[in-house]
């Protein structure tokens, strides 16, 4: 666990939650604490979590959080800012959440549950079969399915797999991943990897690049509603 903020009453709050945390859980947290992020970057920290301000002398927190990511593209960073300016900036960047400064503790606490199922969750490797083929994936490198001359077709980060299996068992099988929502009949898509949407199409971001898939009429509502679960809710 990482924690990067020029205001030590912040630090020592956000130990203080995580310790309660682990009081009543089965996990414990080793921190590393920085004041700015300069030191961050003359260093080669691979973890899964991170708590990053964004406002700080020196280089800013989107700079630390790129330079973590890029050691662990699938890092968990939570943005402690009081400065709301900077939160398009961070949603280009697949930041986990948000937490506005002063933390509220019954906010932190839940969005900590959320993070350590998806910790757990992405750590999860499905098999996919094709005819001869079999590939090991794991849940949080897909970016999107959908259907393509009547097979399911897999998109990850870095692959494109076709499934003998139809849509609608991977619909049933990715149910039991929050991080997962119909946005068209055709559709399912990773909602860790979105960062805006409208009632037309969803843009996804990854490795700085962006993809758009198609959202429709008959399922905004319901895709709305899963994104701002995921998400916590607003700021």
């Amino acid at each position: 666990m990482l924690i990067c903020d020029d205001n030590p009453k912040i630090i020592t709050q956000i130990k203080k939650y995580l310790f309660d945390i682990s009081k009543h859980t089965r996990y414990k947290f080793d921190c590393i604490c920085f004041m700015n992020g300069d030191d961050i970057l003359t260093k080669q920290i691979k973890i899964d979590f991170a708590f990053i301000d964004i406002e700080m002398p020196g280089v800013n927190g989107l700079t630390v959080t790129k330079h973590l990511q890029k050691i662990n593209p699938n890092i968990i960073i939570f943005i402690v800012t009081s400065f709301q300016g900077y939160l398009d900036d961070a949603m280009d960047l697949n930041v986990f959440r948000f937490l506005s400064k002063p933390i509220d503790k019954s906010r932190f606490f839940k969005s900590m549950d959320v993070a350590l199922n998806l910790y757990h969750q992405s750590t999860e490797i499905i098999i996919l079969d094709y005819f001869d083929e079999c590939h090991n994936i794991f849940t949080i490198d897909i970016l999107y399915l959908t259907i393509e001359k009547r097979k399911t077709k897999i998109i990850t980060k870095n692959n494109e797999y076709i499934s003998n299996k139809k849509f609608e068992y991977w619909k049933n099988c990715l149910k039991s991943y929050d991080y997962f929502a119909q946005s068209h009949y055709s559709f399912i898509v990773n909602l860790k990897n979105v960062t805006d949407f409208d009632k037309n199409e969803v843009t996804l971001s990854f490795d700085s690049k962006k993809v758009k898939v198609p959202i429709s009429r008959s399922f905004y509502a319901s895709f709305k509603k899963s994104f701002y679960e995921y998400m916590g809710g607003t700021i």
